[in-house]
């Protein structure tokens, strides 16, 4: 079956934040006889000015001039790029939950007994110390993502970030079969960490599909998009016995859902180049750098070309019991044994079937019987040479039809028998009575006889003729 879209779903976002980050190389315990406050050095997180954020080399310099202290080669890192939406001068100014005021180790601590200087990034579950009341884990279901943090396309966050975003328990394995739900009811929220390439590395219908189309376009998402490896999971329904026999009328009310997986072409493999089926004509066609779509050519064995539907007589006739391993009895009957028109023959048929039956496009005795089907349609209808029907009205249109006949039997036998039993041509072409006129053409080659003298004994009853 199609393969599991796990590897897709797990590749990116999967990371977990550690327990703790050190905040730069800056070497913090080491300074802490020296600064008793974090606002020594960084005044500008309470005051709110971007320049004193973080210390100067020249502040450093008052006491590493070579001297003093030794001179040190120290450039402070700039600040890190974010999707937060957070402001330390606001946070110093509300009291939270608890009713203290919040101060530098309340978030940046590196743990609640750490001593003065050990300190860290601020992790998520530090902020649910006073937000508890919002949501009950940093990524758990009930919380507002976009509360605390800006959607993805607008910050300036390294691919290599976003590569390593924490993946919510929420998207486990069941995730992609009923993401589409909570997508729409919030696209905002899938914004934070997703843009319209990661969606559309998927979905095939991604330019139809309005939650995906709100989603900013971000180039970096793009470049990560090129690296996964796209597979497909079957749906529950796609397991049901009798799913591929009706699956041509569910999808005339789901295709769109269909179209999520689903290429023109993904159909076409089966359905064949030339099949005139509505649904598959609404289908988006495969592009280049779109989602690829259920590949349904990979699962087809290497015999079965796009006309093998119209081709297979010839090797289920020979009996191989290959056909067995994938087909049971009741596949077959779809076709051979159907109570209704067959899905390959078009509206208003019987109408024009005589082009196709005539070039051999369809292989009309897979499931006719000339003989008894055609003849008795045909004699209905007044086209058949039978009792007080003038001879030859069939072909009254075509001059000389007598000398030119012997290419459109070799074609198309099938469609003379409709109206012509084998007596009828014996009288001339019989071996042994009448004008003799062999039906052979030039450079016929008499050791096929060798092959299926069966064939040859329908008009040399003693077998073939020696040379």
């Amino acid at each position: 079956m199609i393969a599991s879209a796990l590897a897709l779903a797990l590749a990116w976002p999967l990371a977990t934040a550690p327990a703790s980050v050190p905040t730069d190389s800056f070497p913090h315990p080491a300074h802490r006889r020296l600064f008793t406050a974090c606002t020594s050095c960084h005044a500008g997180i309470v005051s709110g000015d971007s320049a004193a954020t973080r210390p100067t080399a020249a502040l450093c310099a008052n006491c590493h001039d070579g001297r003093t202290a030794r001179l040190v080669d120290w450039t402070p890192r700039p600040p890190r790029e974010s999707n937060l939406r957070f402001d330390h001068r606001t946070h110093f100014a509300r009291t939270g939950s608890t009713g203290v005021e919040p101060t530098c180790s309340t978030c940046h601590a590196l743990a609640d007994t750490s001593a003065l200087m050990e300190i860290a990034r601020a992790r998520p579950e530090r902020c649910l110390t006073c937000h508890e009341h919002q949501a009950t884990a940093h990524l758990a279901t009930d919380a507002n993502c976009a509360t605390c943090h800006r959607p993805l396309p607008t910050t300036r966050v390294a691919v290599e970030r976003i590569a390593g975003f924490p993946k919510p328990p929420s998207h486990d394995v069941d995730w992609l079969r009923s993401h589409a739900t909570p997508a729409r009811l919030s696209s905002a929220q899938c914004a934070v960490c997703h843009a319209r390439e990661y969606c559309a590395a998927c979905h095939v219908n991604a330019s139809r599909v309005a939650e995906i189309q709100a989603l900013e376009p971000d180039p970096r998402v793009a470049q990560l998009a090129l690296a996964m490896h796209v597979t497909y999971t079957a749906p529950p329904s796609h397991a049901e016995g009798d799913f591929i026999r009706g699956h041509g009328l569910a999808s005339r009310s789901t295709s769109a859902t269909c179209a999520t997986c689903h290429t023109r072409e993904s159909c076409l493999v089966c359905h064949g180049p030339q099949a005139r089926v509505p649904v598959v004509a609404t289908l988006p066609r495969r592009t280049r750098g779109g989602a690829p779509g259920v590949d349904l050519a990979a699962m087809r064995p290497p015999g079965h070309l796009p006309d093998f539907r119209a081709n297979h007589r010839a090797a289920a006739a020979g009996g191989d019991a290959a056909c067995s391993r994938c087909h049971a009895q009741a596949w077959c009957a779809t076709c051979h044994d159907a109570a209704s028109r067959p899905p390959f023959h078009v509206a208003n048929f019987v109408m024009r079937h005589a082009a196709p039956s005539y070039t051999q496009e369809n292989e009309c005795v897979s499931c006719h019987q000339v003989q008894s089907f055609c003849v008795s349609c045909h004699r209905q209808t007044g086209v058949a040479a039978v009792r007080n029907l003038p001879a030859g009205r069939f072909h009254t249109n075509q001059p000389n039809w007598t000398f030119a006949h012997g290419g459109a039997a070799r074609r198309s036998l099938e469609s003379c028998v409709a109206c012509h039993q084998q007596s009828f041509c014996l009288q001339c072409h019989s071996a042994s009575s009448g004008w003799k006129v062999s039906p052979h053409g030039q450079g016929f080659d008499p050791d096929v006889a060798s092959r299926n003298a069966a064939m040859c004994r329908i008009c040399h009853v003693g077998g073939p003729p020696s040379r």
